[in-house]
């Protein structure tokens, strides 16, 4: 008789999708800008993330769908800013791309998005102020910040938002779209 694993939770978080061709130009700009960098590994799958859920019963799953489905996502239009470091201060963990926000619509969504799901009891409410960012690479060990290329690309829009699962790996995070909610 074999046990049947029954999954009772998932981590999921909620981001923004980057459309084709910026996802292949920031992946360019990841292999050119980190070739001499082996103490990073790069994240292949760059997004805006909007809200952490974390561990979550699969039996809310329904619920948080329902409700991020009733949003209105409004045109996100976007460019993408410098390179930097996080944290801000002491050895260094993520390398970052700033999502610049000039409307001012990502960051009314994320709110939005957020108040939704505190409401719902997926979130507590955050502790600092949401940063409009892609991780675009992780530290294998804390290290020192050094010098990057912006990463040089008009404006664009980002197509839509998705519920993604993630599951923790020896070489990263492996993120699995759940439920994709476009532009209206």
């Amino acid at each position: 008789m074999s046990a049947r694993l029954v999954e009772t939770s998932k981590r999921l978080f909620v981001a923004a999708e980057l459309p084709a061709e910026v996802r292949a130009e920031v992946r360019r700009w990841q292999r050119l800008s980190f070739a001499a960098h082996p103490e990073l590994r790069s994240s292949g799958d760059p997004h805006v993330t909007l809200s952490f859920l974390g561990d979550t019963r699969t039996d809310r799953l329904p619920q948080i769908l329902r409700a991020l489905s009733a949003l209105p996502i409004p045109p996100l239009p976007v460019s993408l800013g410098e390179p930097f470091f996080l944290p801000r201060r002491g050895l260094k963990t993520v390398v970052a791309l700033q999502v610049v926000d000039p409307s001012g619509a990502l960051v009314r969504l994320q709110s939005v998005i957020s108040e939704v799901l505190i409401d719902l009891g997926a979130v507590t409410p955050a502790s600092r102020a949401f940063l409009a960012h892609l991780t675009v690479a992780r530290f294998r060990r804390p290290g020192s910040a050094f010098s990057l290329q912006n990463v040089n690309l008009e404006g664009f829009c980002l197509p839509s938002v998705i519920l993604y699962s993630s599951v923790l790996e020896k070489g990263g995070a492996v993120h699995t779209p759940l439920a994709t909610f476009p532009v209206s």
